[in-house]
């Protein structure tokens, strides 16, 4: 028994806008990119040992609502972005928590999906990330949910790469967005609407880099070439143009300061053994056989109990 695609995160989900120019000084953006190397993959910087992530590549430029890479705050306080979720979300307090860039090799299509949600108590910190998406998907957790606004930019004016998303539900048509689009962004509530990245470059890499391992590496070269290293060799080597390149700004979405304040007070905070409970009663409830986790980061049994049992709509990408 599965939960069905119907999300009750739908309560804030906000119509997408579209910003053109995202940011007044792209040059500076450029800057920090060719600056942020090298890139882990996408498995390594969120932990999931042993995955490989089809040549996805990223670094932060903010975390936790800090600024942690030299240079980037004022594009992560960028007023534009902030106006904009003030309005959309028709929130009062914005809070900028996360800054990263999102660097993709060829690749083939991605399948459509929803970025990692936020919990009060329950962010990629306190939980693996691999278990927000199951979180999400169960229903179970919705009190807790932090809206968030999430702004995506592009720099990238290649083949292909588009930006595939449905403002209105899967069940409706989708809308894209496609190069050349540098400097270009979409700010929407990609915690709950479905979205996805097109094939990028020709179809004849496609493939070629589906099994990147875990600790490879993209670096910039004095070339101005991009190289994947893995294993102290080069993998792979592309002209700067040829990686899509995207910056994902996110935020807090307070509707007013008391609900910032429960926040901020962690009066109302999820915790990991409270996730577990939660979790177990409602597998009990649905007779799921199953055995109490230990460690969540290791217990492999655990992990395939909850994505198989609370796993997004068919198509979609699990985690």
């Amino acid at each position: 028994m599965k939960p069905q695609v119907k999300l009750r995160g739908d309560q804030f989900l906000t119509k997408p806008v579209a910003m053109e120019p995202a940011f007044d000084n792209p040059e500076g953006i450029e800057k920090l990119i060719r600056k942020g190397g090298p890139y882990k993959t996408l498995a390594a910087v969120h932990r999931n040992v042993g995955e490989t992530t089809g040549g996805w590549f990223r670094n932060f430029w903010a975390l936790g609502g800090k600024v942690v890479f030299e240079g980037a705050e004022p594009y992560f306080n960028n007023q534009r972005f902030i106006d904009t979720a003030k309005e959309t979300y028709r929130a009062e307090v914005i809070r900028p928590v996360a800054m990263m860039t999102n660097l993709n090799l060829p690749a083939s299509g991605a399948p459509f999906h929803l970025d990692l949600p936020f919990y009060r108590g329950a962010e990629n910190k306190e939980v693996p990330s691999w278990m927000l998406t199951p979180m999400r998907y169960s229903n179970l957790f919705q009190d807790w949910a932090i809206p968030i606004a999430s702004a995506v930019t592009w720099f990238y004016e290649g083949e292909g790469g588009e930006f595939e998303y449905w403002p209105d539900g899967l069940d409706h048509p989708s809308l894209t967005e496609s190069p050349p689009f540098t400097n270009r962004c979409v700010l929407a509530d990609n915690e709950y609407m479905f979205h996805r990245v097109g094939a990028i470059g020709p179809v004849s890499e496609h493939g070629k880099y589906d099994d990147i391992g875990y600790d490879a590496l993209l670096e910039l070269g004095p070339d101005d070439r991009w190289h994947v290293k893995e294993d102290g060799k080069t993998r792979a080597s592309f002209d700067y143009g040829q990686v899509r390149i995207s910056i994902l700004w996110k935020a807090h979405c307070f509707k007013d300061e008391r609900l910032a304040a429960i926040y901020d007070d962690h009066s109302d905070d999820l915790t990991a053994e409270r996730v577990r409970d939660i979790f177990s009663a409602d597998l009990k409830r649905r007779g799921v056989d199953f055995r109490e986790p230990g460690d969540f980061a290791t217990d492999l049994a655990w992990k395939k109990v909850i994505t198989e049992n609370y796993a997004p709509p068919e198509g979609g990408q699990r985690y």
